[in-house]
């Protein structure tokens, strides 16, 4: 059972902020150090001075996520932040673009969520978390004592009981904000306090039941800061701020709910121990290949063809590009006599997800036939992961890479499947596109201490 309420939200004040493209963020999990300087240098009041803090030398502050929790105060405290008088939900669209010009819009709701335990079966999982991630993100709640970036999540909805209502309030009202990130996206944000939609959002959202596409770690963190303050305060009836978090919902039928590849490339370190004329030889007794050689200094319309061959490849079984830094780029496409299931040798390994194109790269292609070793786990210098066709050829021209791989994103259809049967998908299996934006709207568990949730 999906339990939403609406809640208070805190903002930015647009009477002090007139530009939020200037204040908004990506979520932390994606910003590098050379974007975290480029947002602090963007505006003072830049949303990732909190979400992911500056390690700096400062007497007053013991700790980065004490320096993040002083932001958020001082902040309100100056007016730069202000707080919504009425629990309302808040709607919110992205219009953006695809690589190849497509244009797109997804639409969903923020919203605060009633947390469960996995093992309730209302929320469902399908990455695995690390230790470092949520120990970070914990600190951070437990100083701020706020939720300063969503959880994405997914709902069904063939009938369109929900998106239907969300769309009809859209049309019916300007948003109360509109920003263009640098990425071209457009944010749009609808603040809606009437209690009528708001029962209503809620009656129907109540029987669905949920998949988390993004922010597994803040999810679980949300949980693990649930049971610190249930142990800290003895309050364990379910009513308690620290019961909820803020979500992000969006509804799976929907032709804006994109997912896009994320690409490999293995170091040039890792390639010099194989003998890779030999693999080429035994790919070829599962892959029909063909081989073209092309200028990888021609950017743009090279990826773009690269990434049509390959989707067209794979709409009928699984298709890599494999790209070589001579500029020889190689078109493998699963035999229609090819198992995937038999292919990986793992009896541990569910059918469903050896079929992944993830799971055949790595366990048949990396570590069966490039490796000869079924348990070798790749290091962080040995395959780096990349969402950029043409960040691919530079890696590989620029001799940090030897060899990459040009994916095709994983089917909706095929996600849902394994997250419904609680199974968990590798590593880097799944990219949502675009990012939500931080910063557009926090919840301050302070506004509801007291408040009953009914």
């Amino acid at each position: 059972m999906a339990d939403i309420l609406p809640f208070r939200g805190t903002r930015y004040n647009n009477q002090l902020i007139d530009d939020l493209s200037k204040v908004i963020s990506p979520p932390y999990d994606v910003i590098s150090k050379e974007m975290q300087e480029a947002l602090y240098q963007r505006h003072p009041n830049n949303i990732v001075r909190i979400i992911l803090t500056k390690e700096e030398a400062d007497e007053n502050f013991s700790d980065k996520y004490v320096q993040a929790a002083n932001y958020f105060r001082t902040w309100r405290s100056e007016g730069i932040l202000i707080e919504d008088h009425q629990p309302s939900l808040y709607l919110y669209e992205q219009e953006f673009k695809l690589p190849d010009g497509t244009k797109k819009s997804r639409k969903g709701f923020f919203a605060l969520l009633k947390l469960q335990d996995y093992s309730e079966g209302g929320v469902r999982a399908h990455e695995h978390t690390f230790a470092g991630p949520k120990a970070d993100r914990f600190k951070l709640l437990q100083a701020t004592r706020a939720n300063l970036s969503p959880i994405f999540l997914i709902y069904k909805d063939p009938e369109q009981t929900v998106s239907t209502l969300i769309e009809e309030r859209m049309r019916e009202a300007r948003p109360w904000a509109k920003v263009t990130d640098e990425d071209g996206v457009v944010h749009k944000l609808w603040v809606v306090s009437k209690k009528d939609f708001i029962a209503a959002v809620r009656e129907k959202m109540a029987p669905k039941e949920l998949f988390i596409a993004d922010g597994h770690h803040r999810y679980e963190t949300a949980v693990a800061y649930r049971e610190f303050m249930r142990a800290q305060t003895g309050l364990r009836d379910g009513r308690q701020p620290f019961d909820y978090t803020m979500v992000y919902l969006t509804h799976a039928e929907q032709d804006g709910l994109v997912i896009l590849p994320t690409h490999r490339a293995l170091s040039k370190s890792l390639m010099s121990e194989i003998d890779f004329k030999e693999a080429f030889e035994e790919l070829k007794e599962s892959f029909d290949i063909t081989t073209e050689k092309v200028d990888l200094a021609k950017g743009e319309g090279l990826a773009a063809r690269i990434l049509e061959k390959t989707a067209e490849l794979g709409k009928k079984k699984t298709s890599f590009a494999m790209i070589e830094a001579s500029g020889k780029v190689h078109y493998l496409q699963l035999k229609k006599n090819a198992r995937p299931e038999e292919l990986i040798d793992d009896d541990d390994m569910p059918e469903v997800v050896k079929r992944l194109d993830v799971s055949i790269l790595h366990h048949y292609i990396i570590n069966r036939v490039f490796i000869g070793n079924p348990e070798f786990e790749l290091e962080e210098d040995e395959c780096f992961y990349v969402r950029d066709v043409i960040k691919l050829f530079e890696m590989l021209r620029s001799k940090k890479a030897a060899l990459a791989f040009v994916m095709n994103p994983t089917p909706m259809e095929q996600v849902l499947e394994i997250v419904a049967a609680g199974i968990k998908m590798p590593h880097k299996s799944t990219y949502f596109h675009p990012k939500l934006a931080d910063g557009l709207v926090m919840r301050d568990m302070a506004l509801e201490l007291g408040r009953k949730t009914r």
